[in-house]
């Protein structure tokens, strides 16, 4: 009989010089002793935000250290201030390193092949085990458990909380001919204001409130963390859940027929009625990426998080792909968009363009800025107008600091930037912007 092999440990990189971006504090030596779970992650991937909620969730054992490894995939994202903002945003409360030289840091080093990818290292410094994707943190505890032997390692250092204090940070924005309506996920609560900013009604109770859609008194909230589609009769501010089990809804519009939701950890477009039923598919086949054809059948979507109707046809940003995708007639075309690394920032006409993660997204209809798709090029700093009729993609708008969420009223133009809580007014008539308080 042939004897099992063993699997021969695995040495892992050090961690030596290694320190967290927002406390400056020495990784080697929060980890010293310890058990660790290092956590691959970037912030633009929806997956990896599941897992972060699951983290949580879990409550790992006294004896583990948490690491978060941010590895960006965006050159945005591999910058000190855009992780620190998303570590506040996200109310982080474990270290997190910069690995942005993903191809020579530890993404190598480790040998990590895709986000999120969860490693546990031994106090000594052997790999466990490793696993990816979302739903396994239970096994990393096992494993732990089973090498522990129920001993835990005692804490040797108590690494501050890395999380900053979460004031107001608005990220999507909608507008009718007499309000705005702004989901704040620093407080998780969606504002009711004028048009000039002024707040006549705070709603509050959300988890994570992302997209928005008024329609005939009622406001629609695509509530993320919760998984879930609020509705709020406008009249008497009362909230009921229309729609829920949905996996990080970011985006929401509606038509004759219903509302329509850009759920991006589904990488799909879900579609429910004003009256909560009929809640379905309505395209995408579940798996991340840029194809087009059927809209049942065949096509991909990578990250919607925003959409919008332009005369019949249903206009997506895909934020993964860096793409504006539309569907007509039951078929998905991309207007903008190769593949999930293919990004940059280039105006022109069809395959000259490059957007790179686009959050936002808004139809002109009527007066100023008719007929055109405006869109929130969100790692460019940048608005973006789209033009159906050629396929020309100009830049509108820039200088802003990383754009989230855009509508229209009239000839003005209104954008949220993450984590602020101003807002920008773009007159499209004189081409001039201004940022307006919101109180």
């Amino acid at each position: 009989m042939d004897t099992p092999k063993r699997k021969v440990p695995i040495r892992t990189p050090s961690l030596e010089g290694l320190r967290c971006v927002v406390s400056g504090n020495d990784i080697e030596t929060f980890c010293a002793g310890r058990f660790s779970v290092l956590h691959f992650f970037t912030g633009g991937c929806i997956n990896c935000l599941h897992v972060l909620k699951e983290l949580k969730r879990s409550e790992l054992p006294e004896g583990i250290a948490l690491v978060g490894i941010h590895t960006g995939k965006f050159a945005r994202e591999k910058e000190d201030g855009w992780i620190s903002e998303l570590i506040a945003r996200q109310g982080i409360s474990h270290p997190v390193v910069n690995d942005a030289d993903g191809g020579g840091g530890l993404w190598d080093g480790f040998a990590v092949r895709a986000w999120p990818t969860l490693v546990l290292v031994s106090p000594d410094g052997y790999e466990v085990a490793r696993v990816s994707g979302e739903g396994r943190v239970t096994e990393l505890i096992e494993a732990y458990d089973g090498r522990a032997g129920g001993d835990e390692a005692e804490a040797t250092t108590v690494m501050p909380s890395e999380a900053g204090a979460s004031g107001r940070a608005f990220s999507k924005i909608f507008a009718d001919e007499t309000h705005l309506y702004i989901s704040d996920t620093g407080r998780n609560t969606v504002h009711i204001c004028t048009l000039e900013g002024r707040i006549v009604e705070t709603l509050e109770g959300f988890e994570e409130p992302q997209g928005l859609f008024a329609k005939d008194g009622r406001l629609y909230v695509a509530d993320r963390a919760a998984g879930a589609v609020v509705v709020v009769d406008l009249e008497t501010m009362e909230k009921k859940v229309l729609a829920k089990g949905l996996r990080s809804p970011w985006g929401v519009t509606g038509n004759d027929e219903g509302l329509q939701v850009a759920v991006a950890g589904a990488h799909q477009i879900w579609q429910v009625r004003y009256d909560g039923r009929g809640l379905g598919v309505m395209a995408g086949i579940g798996a991340e990426g840029i194809r087009d054809g059927k809209m049942r059948s065949d096509a991909l979507f990578a990250q919607p998080t925003d959409l919008d109707w332009l005369d019949d046809v249903l206009y997506v940003v895909d934020a993964e792909g860096s793409a504006l995708r539309a569907i007509e007639n039951k078929e998905v075309k991309t207007p903008i968009g190769w593949d999930l690394f293919t990004y940059g920032d280039r105006d022109g006409i069809g395959e000259e363009v490059r957007i790179q993660h686009p959050e936002g997204l808004c139809a002109g209809i009527g007066g100023c800025g008719n007929h055109r798709i405006f869109l929130c090029d969100t790692y460019n700093d940048k608005v973006k107008v789209y033009d159906p009729l050629n396929g020309r993609v100009t830049t509108l708008i820039e200088g802003l600091h990383l754009p989230t969420g855009i509508c229209k009223s009239g000839c003005f133009l209104y954008v949220t930037e993450s984590g602020r809580d101003t807002i920008v007014r773009f007159d499209i008539s004189s081409m001039q912007y201004e940022r307006i308080e919101i109180e």
